[in-house]
């Protein structure tokens, strides 16, 4: 195997290199991965561009190999890494927890204090030829899925862990404020996991038939009064809400759409250190704001329910690059280059 690889480096905001840099050494927990296929997240533009909550916290810091939805071939094994075998099409957690803490031992592993995050804190991720995670966090890729259909599980872990965190009853009614992958992804598990009725709330009608194709309404949030068109969407009044845009005026919609005693799932980073909530509405309605972060424990039945075909996750595949591209690649999701945007996948078709 050579010793060195291709990497695209953040090395200032909105600069990325290509650079050759050093294969990842392994550890005998380690697992190195040749890089298939790589999602873009709106994490990954704001690692890019610098506004990444986590560069003032100094959890992460230049220059960093950022990207941490992908696919690929497993190269290389350390000597206590088991069940796995070089060629295996594999993906892979995004927090690496260090096992030994209160939060690791209860299964929290991605608010371990001294975690890394995969292409995001302290760990250089997929926008590589190679990465390295440990096998602990290495999931084998069911037959039927393809790499680029396996980039997408991580999104849709994460959009489960957040359908998980609001204990989503049998019979509820859900809206989901934003028609981006996670939205889509979201809304197409809570229709799964019992919601009686469950609308995507957009400013655009340009997904309306592949959501409608899911037996999902589509309410357009720029057409008339919201929540009058989401409750006769729905039937009733919204049980629960999932935020799924990082649009700080956003939060208002949900809190006025989510009936009394009703839930809130915020699935997006806003970016903003701050934002306007009215806590006494809020608070006098008895309503439970969820919050949520990554999708732990959740890749398992995220691949089971994509295997199935329970998740479209081919569908909300709406543009491909090759690796060569990366940075346009960014740049396309960055400016809103294209209106019907939803998910774009980096391939590397040399393997």
């Amino acid at each position: 195997m050579e010793e060195t690889m291709k990497a695209f480096r953040v090395n200032a905001p909105l600069k990325m290199d290509l650079e050759n840099i050093p294969i990842p050494k392994l550890n005998d927990d380690g697992v190195l991965v040749r890089v298939k296929a790589a999602g873009i997240c709106t994490t990954d533009i704001e690692l890019y561009d610098g506004s990444m909550p986590y560069y003032r916290e100094g959890l992460s810091k230049m220059p960093i190999t950022i990207g941490h939805e992908w696919s690929g071939y497993v190269a290389a094994m350390g000597k206590n890494v088991t069940g796995f075998n070089v060629g295996d099409l594999v993906v892979g957690d995004i927090s690496i927890g260090c096992g030994k803490c209160e939060n690791c031992l209860k299964g929290l592993y991605h608010l371990c204090t001294d975690r890394t995050e995969l292409g995001v804190i302290r760990y250089d991720g997929c926008m590589a030829e190679y990465l390295k995670t440990e096998g602990k966090n290495l999931y084998k890729v069911p037959e039927g899925i393809t790499p680029e259909e396996a980039a997408v599980t991580e999104p849709a872990a994460t959009a489960l862990y957040g359908v998980r965190k609001t204990s989503l009853n049998p019979g509820d009614r859900v809206a989901v404020i934003g028609d981006g992958s996670i939205g889509l992804l979201a809304a197409q598990i809570a229709n799964y996991s019992g919601a009686s009725k469950v609308c995507v709330v957009a400013r655009k009608d340009i997904h309306r038939k592949k959501i409608e194709g899911w037996k999902i309404a589509l309410v357009n949030s720029s057409e008339g009064n919201l929540k009058l068109n989401v409750e006769k969407a729905l039937d009733g009044q919204v049980d629960v809400v999932f935020e799924a845009t990082g649009n700080p005026d956003a939060y208002s919609d949900a809190i006025e759409l989510v009936r009394p005693g009703g839930k809130i799932c915020a699935m997006s980073i806003t970016g903003k250190e701050k934002i306007p909530v009215d806590l006494d509405y809020v608070v006098t309605r008895d309503i439970t704001i969820v919050g949520m972060l990554a999708s732990p424990n959740s890749f398992i039945p995220a691949l089971a329910m994509i295997a199935a075909g329970k998740i479209d996750v081919a569908a909300c595949i709406s543009h491909k690059f090759k690796f060569e591209e990366t940075v346009e690649a960014l740049e396309f999701v960055r400016t809103k280059a294209s209106s019907d945007k939803i998910k774009v996948v980096i391939i590397h078709d040399k393997i």
